[in-house]
């Protein structure tokens, strides 16, 4: 089970609306090259987060990029983040998480490999295509620190 490109569209628009109505912290980015949404924070080791959600044209599913890094600006390594997601028994860190050029920054990010996304939801084919991302996004999120408040699953 897949996502069109305006489906997905309209989703993160949904998620973005819903974050300011929650005040939350999701932004949407739209560019020439395509619309995505972006959360930011500080963990209490002084670690920033940043998380895109994009959509993959290859694989027509949503993608989570992220980079983690100091708050002097330094990126976390591949063996760091793989460190810091240790505890995470139940996912192939190796598998998952690789390094590559975000489609619409045109920099380096990690990314969760979108190959397995499909599968995941065809467990949930028979809902909405706003039911579908959110179930996506939590289950990819929470394997890599991203919170997603539960008034998005309430409404």
């Amino acid at each position: 089970m897949t996502f069109t490109l305006d489906e997905f569209n309209q989703c993160i628009n949904d998620l973005y609306e819903h974050s300011k109505q929650i005040h939350d912290r999701w932004q949407l980015m739209k560019s020439s090259k395509g619309s995505y949404l972006i959360y930011s924070f500080v963990d209490q080791n002084y670690l920033k987060y940043d998380f895109h959600v994009v959509f993959s044209e290859s694989y027509s599913v949503p993608v989570l990029y992220f980079n983690i890094s100091h708050l002097n600006g330094s990126l976390l390594s591949l063996d760091d983040i793989w460190k810091l997601f240790l505890h995470k028994k139940n996912s192939n860190m190796y598998e998952t998480i690789t390094q590559q050029e975000h489609p619409i920054l045109q920099r380096p990010f990690f990314v969760l490999h979108p190959c397995h996304t499909e599968n995941l939801l065809r467990q949930v084919t028979d809902q909405s295509a706003k039911k579908r991302f959110l179930f996506w996004l939590s289950i990819y999120g929470q394997s890599i620190g991203l919170p997603l408040s539960i008034h998005y699953a309430i409404n």
